[in-house]
């Protein structure tokens, strides 16, 4: 990040500047120094300009300590006391921007239509790069949900879960419009097919494109799907359905 790159190498010129100084009064180099430490304070302040203006207004983002921070930086140096200000690109790396970055994290996440439980669930997968294993966790993981979200027997998965939530006498008619539940029908019936099946059958290498969108799919539906109202409905006979 060019912030804390820009921080890291002021601090280091910084420091320097005071060892040297310490070693030797009378430098007759100190004043182009102090421009140059100034000049690098600039570049640094437009570094973090543009890191700010590139976060959200609305993410309600505090970062009056990174702002603290370069303002003593710039105050110091016009005093030509760069010692007093040392340490503070220190801070500028170790605590402000990481804070920022941590508040926009947090941010996006809640912004986020994805299901926190689930992608808590497959990250450490994601992360080591095991997408065999992400997407065989996150099939159960959907069908155990969608079981205990509608009443649906335990007994039934694939193509069988699906149509007892999305089919025409499905856990979802009357709470979704029949359009959508024969797109999502449609759609994890293919998901099934071509996701779920052949990785659960066979020791096969996954597309990561293909594996991403299926995850996708899987946890916006989860999102989307639990947050319909709840609606007692009478138990179907074969439709895996109860009360």
């Amino acid at each position: 990040m060019s912030a804390s790159g820009e921080a890291m190498a002021l601090g280091l010129a910084l420091s320097h500047y005071v060892a040297s100084k310490r070693s030797s009064s009378a430098r007759e180099d100190s004043g182009k120094e102090l421009e140059s430490l100034r000049n690098q304070t600039a570049t640094l302040r437009q570094a973090v300009d543009k890191l700010l203006s590139a976060l959200p207004s609305d993410a309600g983002i505090d970062s009056s300590r990174l702002s603290d921070h370069l303002g003593w930086i710039e105050h110091w140096l016009k005093r030509s006391s760069p010692i007093s200000c040392a340490h503070d690109p220190i801070d500028i790396v170790r605590s402000d921007i990481p804070g920022v970055l941590k508040q926009f994290d947090k941010w996006y996440a809640s912004q986020s239509v994805l299901d926190r439980a689930l992608s808590d669930r497959i990250m450490p997968f994601i992360e080591s790069g095991q997408l065999n294993a992400a997407i065989r966790e996150a099939w159960p993981i959907f069908k155990t949900r969608m079981v205990e979200r509608f009443g649906l027997s335990s007994e039934i998965d694939g193509s069988k879960l699906v149509v007892a939530i999305f089919g025409p006498d499905g856990a979802t008619a009357g709470l979704l419009p029949g359009p959508k539940r024969d797109g999502y029908l449609n759609l994890f019936k293919g998901l099934y097919a071509l996701s779920r099946n052949p990785l659960s059958h066979n020791d096969i290498r996954p597309n990561p494109a293909e594996v991403e969108a299926a995850l996708l799919l899987i946890s916006t539906t989860l999102t989307k799907v639990e947050q319909l109202p709840t609606e007692e409905r009478p138990s179907k006979e074969g439709s895996g359905v109860t009360s």
